[in-house]
C-alpha cells in the first residue's frame, strides 16, 4: 500500500511539474505585462475561494452523517484536489474519497458523500453561471440551452427530501445502512451557498487579472463570475482531460473577448489557470504537510477529531 501511495505522489508531482512548465511557456509574455498588486490579489482571491469550497465540503459531510473537524475537511479537500492535475478529473475524487475515509469515514460512506459534494458544486456553478449565458451563447447556442435544462434538473435534485432518496438509493445499491435522518434545508443550503461564495471569490480573481489590462468595469466582474463558474463546472464535466485544460479557457476568452482583444483575452485565461495551478499545489502540500501526526496533535484538539479506522 505504501508503494501504491508512492507512486501516486510521484506521479501527481510530475503531472503538476509538466501542468506548471507548459503553463508558464505559454503565459510568460502575459505575466510580465500584469501588474503585481493584481497578481497578488487574484492569488489571495483564490484562496479564499479554496477556503470556502472547503466550508462548502465539511457542511456537506456533515449534513450526509460524515462530520469531521475543519482541519481534516481542508487537508481532504485540498491535498485531494492535486489528482484533477493527472489525466481524467476522476483521480481528484478517488483521492478524496481515499483521504476521507482515513480520516475515520468508511470507503462506502465516503463514495457517496464525494458524489454529492460534486453534485452541490455543479448545482451551485450552474446557478451562478446564469450570469455567463451570453458569452456561452457565443461559444455554442446548444451548450447554453443545455444549461438552461440542467439548471432546474439540478436544483431539484439538490432539493432535501429528493436528495435523501438519492443518496439511500445509493446506500442500498452499496449494501449500506440508509440514512437515519433526511436531509435537511438548512444543511444543504449552507453546502450550496458556500459553494456559491467560492464561486463569486474565483470570479472576483478573474475580474481582478482582467481589470489589469482592461480597466475596473461592473458589468465585466459579472461575467467573469458567471465564466469561471462554467468553465470550471464545464471542465470537471468534461473528465477525459487533466483538470479540464482548454475547455475553461474557451468559455472565459467568450467572456472577456468583448473588453478587449480574443488574444489577450486567451492570454488571461491561460495566466488564470497558472495562477490557480500555483495555489493549489501550494495550499495542497501545506495540508499534506500538516498530517503529519506530530503536527496534527499539536493543531487539533484530540477531543475534536473523529477517530481513525484503527482507533474505531
Amino acid at each position: 500500500m505504501n508503494g501504491l501511495r508512492l507512486v501516486v505522489i510521484v506521479a501527481i508531482a510530475v503531472a503538476i511539474v509538466f501542468a506548471v512548465k507548459s503553463q508558464w511557456s505559454a503565459v510568460k509574455d502575459t505575466i510580465s505585462q500584469l501588474s503585481w498588486w493584481s497578481l497578488a490579489a487574484s492569488a489571495l482571491f483564490v484562496f479564499l475561494g479554496m477556503g470556502a469550497a472547503v466550508r462548502a465540503w465539511q457542511h456537506a459531510l456533515g449534513a450526509l452523517e460524515q462530520p469531521i473537524p475543519a482541519f481534516d475537511a481542508a487537508r481532504c479537500y485540498l491535498v485531494g484536489q492535486l489528482g484533477k492535475y493527472l489525466p481524467g478529473s476522476v483521480w481528484a475524487f478517488v483521492l478524496q474519497t481515499e483521504l476521507v475515509r482515513r480520516a475515520g469515514v468508511s470507503r462506502a460512506a465516503g463514495f457517496i458523500t464525494v458524489l454529492v459534494t460534486v453534485g452541490l458544486s455543479t448545482t451551485s456553478a450552474l446557478v451562478v453561471g446564469l450570469f455567463g449565458l451570453p458569452a456561452l451563447f457565443e461559444i455554442s447556442t446548444a451548450a447554453a440551452v443545455a444549461v438552461l435544462v440542467l439548471v432546474p434538473i439540478a436544483l431539484l435534485c439538490a432539493y432535501p427530501p429528493v436528495l435523501t432518496r438519492l443518496v439511500n438509493l445509493a446506500l442500498r445499491i452499496l449494501r449500506r445502512e440508509p440514512l437515519h435522518q433526511p436531509l435537511t434545508m438548512h444543511k444543504i443550503g449552507l453546502a450550496l451557498g458556500w459553494c456559491a461564495v467560492s464561486w463569486i471569490l474565483y470570479g472576483v480573481h478573474l475580474w481582478l487579472l482582467a481589470s489589469s489590462v482592461a480597466g475596473f468595469e461592473f458589468g465585466g466582474l459579472i461575467e467573469c463570475i458567471g465564466a469561471i463558474a462554467l468553465g470550471m463546472c464545464a471542465g470537471v464535466l468534461v473528465f477525459v482531460v487533466p483538470s479540464g485544460l482548454g475547455v475553461r479557457e474557451a468559455v472565459i476568452v467568450a467572456a472577456l473577448s468583448p473588453f478587449m482583444d480574443a488574444g489577450v483575452a486567451l492570454g488571461l485565461a491561460l495566466a488564470s489557470r497558472l495562477v490557480f495551478t500555483l495555489c493549489e499545489v501550494f495550499a495542497g502540500t501545506v495540508a499534506a504537510l500538516a498530517g503529519s501526526r506530530v503536527l496534527r496533535n499539536a493543531l487539533v484538539h484530540e477531543h475534536s477529531r473523529v477517530p481513525g479506522p484503527a482507533e474505531a
